[in-house]
């Protein structure tokens, strides 16, 4: 099954907007953008989203049409305080990536006609310098981290449609987002068909995914991505649960890192990647990738601590959602409970809420310290290993923290239900490259970097490929 974005994009016509930012105006791409905030409260603000709360007559209406109106809380996004500055690194960093690619650069113009050209050295003018960052989303399972990346990119997930710019032809199409999302232990080469399957998805006139198929070496794929990158001028490819590439592991890491290098750096995309920390020990590996992919700033999406302003305010938040029909005060036995049930852990905490009421209507009518007790007892009962490890603190139990999550249906329920699901992908034989790589003890270094994959002659001929090119000039 192939795995087509789950978001649909529309077309909307270019309008060009000044920034008031030097490196940004007379640039079409940025210009094009939809317009910045002016303020980091601004930013969190467009990403919170409060749906309406239920009124008295509602909690009057029958138990399954209360129980079906719990659907409306996951649509209620919290800004929490990361999203402030994630959001402002992810606001700068999608127009940094076209500052060095504006189509009436000419040096970029040589740029893309090398990359059009297809050969194997890209040929790529020496003043030609990418400005795209790289921006990591740290965090454990339920910690926000997809939930922010969904909220902030909204309205980015648009084909812009450039036809004229202050009186000069300028056709081409523009994609600012790109979602990608991993699936348990998937290869590097189904996270790069995904990446062209998805940008056919958006366009719905394209044909790259079937093009790529053909392509069986890791160097030609990455010609192909930077050449479907510049034809769809993408600003943002965003990777979502990164952990669970398998080529991301052991010694094979490293081929992972190149190719996301050589996005950043001549395709000149921003790469947004997210995932648990053990993500951290592979971006490690490298210090010159550790640079690249943290140019654009890392964030840390950490649990929420018992009595802390967060955590309050979070809970005060979704106690308005009640749709039992004798609610109660929010009180700190009530809030004692919810926390023990969840550990603190985002989703996890609005996972103990929903299922609390819908334990409750139809019988008690009430979220009180008992019906908490019941949700941990019972209905997340395969989450408790994860959830007592979060309870106490120890580094060493959060090290394993995803690996207490492994067979927890409840977890999988969850992620359906905020919305987020891993991606249909067919099952991808992995590149040769990878395929010939020792295995490496996970844990131990590599001694021994595998060399960089270079394109034969034969090869760089069969990599100009029939591919369409718009060229904005």
């Amino acid at each position: 099954m192939r795995a087509r974005t789950d978001t649909l994009y529309i077309s909307i016509p270019a309008t060009y907007r000044p920034t008031g930012v030097s490196d940004f105006d007379g640039n079409p791409f940025i210009e094009a953008l939809p317009p910045m905030e002016e303020s980091k409260n601004a930013i969190l603000s467009r990403l919170q989203n409060y749906p309406l709360t239920p009124t008295k007559s509602e909690l009057k209406k029958g138990e399954i049409i209360r129980a079906a109106e719990l659907g409306r809380i996951r649509t209620l996004v919290y800004p929490f305080a990361e999203y402030q500055r994630a959001g402002m690194n992810l606001t700068l960093n999608i127009r940094e990536a076209y500052v060095a690619r504006n189509p009436l650069n000419p040096v970029d113009m040589q740029r893309r006609l090398a990359i059009a050209s297809g050969d194997g050295e890209f040929a790529i003018p020496n003043n030609w310098v990418s400005t795209a960052k790289g921006q990591t989303l740290i965090g454990i399972s339920g910690s926000g981290k997809t939930t922010f990346a969904t909220a902030f990119s909204l309205p980015y997930q648009i084909v812009i449609e450039h036809r004229e710019y202050k009186g000069k032809p300028l056709v081409c199409r523009q994609i600012p987002w790109v979602n990608l999302r991993m699936a348990h232990d998937a290869t590097l080469k189904s996270l790069c068909l995904q990446f062209f399957d998805v940008v056919d998805g958006i366009l719905g006139n394209t044909n790259f995914y079937r093009q790529a198929r053909s392509v069986s070496g890791i160097a030609r794929m990455s010609l192909l991505m930077a050449h479907v990158a510049t034809v769809a001028s993408i600003g943002v490819i965003f990777v979502d649960e990164l952990q669970n590439l398998k080529a991301a592991k052991g010694g094979n890491a490293v081929f992972v890192l190149n190719l996301f290098s050589e996005i950043i750096e001549r395709a000149g995309v921003t790469l947004v990647i997210a995932g648990t920390p053990a993500l951290e020990t592979v971006v490690s590996q490298n210090v010159r990738n550790l640079r690249k992919l943290g140019s654009g700033g890392d964030s840390h999406f950490v649990q929420m601590k018992y009595g802390d302003i967060e955590f309050n305010s979070f809970c005060e938040t979704y106690w308005d959602y009640q749709f039992v029909a004798k609610p109660l005060k929010l009180s700190g036995d009530i809030k004692r409970a919810w926390f023990e049930a969840s550990g603190g852990n985002p989703a996890f905490t609005a996972l103990a809420f929903m299922l609390a009421q819908r334990n409750e209507i139809g019988g008690r009518e009430t979220v009180d310290r008992a019906a908490f007790e019941r949700v941990a007892r019972y209905d997340m009962a395969s989450l408790q290993p994860a959830i007592a490890a979060l309870l106490s603190g120890d580094p060493a139990a959060l090290a394993v923290f995803d690996d207490l999550l492994s067979g927890a249906e409840p977890l999988r329920s969850l992620i359906a239900w905020k919305g987020g699901t891993d991606q249909p992908t067919a099952k991808e034989e992995e590149f040769p490259e990878l395929e010939k790589q020792e295995p490496v003890e996970e844990g131990k270094p590599q001694r021994k970097k595998p060399a960089k994959p270079v394109i034969p002659k034969k090869e760089k001929e069969e990599a100009k490929v029939t591919l369409p090119m718009e060229i904005p000039f």
